[in-house]
């Protein structure tokens, strides 16, 4: 009792997510003609918060879709949270967040958990790097964890606690899911709900969705974090109350209701780092389900898990992050494929960077002392080609050669 209320009191002086969660709770029930003149003030607001002056949906979309080439690098001079893409679509860029917007997207994650059945039980969030509010997270009865470094502590709390739910980047999760069952203790799983984010579940679903509780998605951008999230009923509701979605073709025309094409995003809530008509690189489709929009069939995020002996620790979502932070600067976009029998990384990237780059012999080195493996670097400029080959995966692991 007296850690709710404590709770209640340091939120409100604080992160005020009981103010957002409440707010996107009566948003989520917009529809129809009100929830599109909802979305069209907030997108000339936004636009004119970037200089861009529009006045209607046709001015809207005569906008030029935007990639994560335009986003701009110069350092705002308000506050904000220095944010670098995860890079799961290979192409790692620096995005700068407003404050109260960082803030916000814990409120969306939260009012997704509530539509999961969470009232206040616990919930094990794995998350990048090390926790930034540990006491305002015990508060709230959530528990934080490096991804990254996914072992017996995380089975350990696991099992001790018990958790309603894991919240976290898939792969981390499968990780976290098969050392549980390793040791012995799957019957836990039967009791805990899966919020998987960040990359494709293909693969990864068929495996784990019998063995847990629940299992829901949600997708979103480093640049947007959330885009679309579970309606509860395994469905992606895209989050229309602060962010407009299309899906468009390889001319960026709109397409029909149910086919497939590109993804772009347009966000209401960040005025530093203008997203607006910004292709994210996958794919998908949208249909309208039971009055709201949904997304489905999205692709270009697979990322394959792969545990066998030739590697030090599971090939997972966490390969990717590394990418990110220690080549981001240097490549444009990248695709990996792992082939454990020969016990060889290939690093495919397209980028102005030789291949002799001093950070690329970082890289090496990291990918033997945490996976056993060698690296080969491979200057490409098919990087992003959703061949046949890739079948849409980020990190390919080939086994059968």
């Amino acid at each position: 009792m007296i850690k709710n209320l404590l709770y209640v009191v340091y939120d409100y002086f604080t992160f005020n997510q009981n103010k957002y969660l409440n707010l996107f709770k009566k948003l989520d029930r917009l529809r129809g003609q009100e929830l599109r003149d909802y979305q069209l003030q907030r997108i000339i607001s936004c636009c004119a918060e970037h200089n861009t002056r529009i006045c209607s949906w046709d001015d809207f979309k005569s906008l030029p879709i935007t990639t994560k080439k335009d986003l701009p690098t110069k350092v705002p001079n308000k506050k904000f949270k220095r944010h670098e893409t995860s890079g799961s679509t290979g192409e790692p860029r620096i995005i700068y967040v407003p404050t109260e917007t960082w803030y916000r997207k814990d409120a969306i994650f939260s009012r997704s958990w509530w539509k999961m059945g969470r009232k206040n039980q616990k919930v094990l969030r794995l998350m990048a790097g090390e926790p930034s509010y540990a006491f305002y997270d015990w508060l709230r009865n959530v528990k934080p964890m490096n991804y990254r470094t996914v072992g017996q502590q995380h089975v350990d709390w696991l099992v001790k606690n018990k958790p309603f739910l894991i919240h976290g980047p898939g792969g981390a999760i499968r990780q976290l899911c098969e050392l549980v069952i390793k040791q012995g203790h799957g019957h836990l799983l039967k009791d805990i709900k899966i919020h998987w984010c960040s990359e494709s579940s293909e693969g990864h679903r068929q495996r784990l969705e019998p063995l847990v509780k629940e299992f829901h998605e949600q997708y979103g951008l480093a640049e947007m974090p959330t885009v679309a999230a579970t309606d509860g009923q395994g469905n992606l509701k895209l989050v229309e109350e602060k962010c407009y979605v299309e899906i468009v073709d390889d001319d960026g025309n709109g397409v029909p209701e149910g086919e497939e094409g590109f993804i772009v995003v347009t966000d209401f809530n960040n005025d530093l780092t203008p997203v607006i008509r910004y292709k994210s690189g996958d794919r998908g489709k949208i249909r309208l389900h039971n009055g709201y929009r949904v997304l489905y069939d999205v692709i270009g995020r697979g990322v394959d898990f792969y545990d066998g002996p030739e590697v030090k620790r599971p090939v997972g979502w966490w390969v990717v992050s590394p990418i990110s932070h220690t080549l981001g600067h240097i490549i444009d976009q990248w695709r990996v494929v792992i082939h454990p029998k020969k016990n060889l990384l290939n690093l495919h990237y397209k980028g102005s960077a030789p291949t002799t780059h001093p950070d690329f012999e970082n890289y090496k080195t990291w990918v033997k002392d945490n996976l056993g493996l060698n690296t080969e670097i491979n200057k490409s400029e098919e990087v992003l080609n959703y061949s046949i080959y890739w079948k849409n995966k980020l990190v390919k692991v080939v086994i059968d050669e």
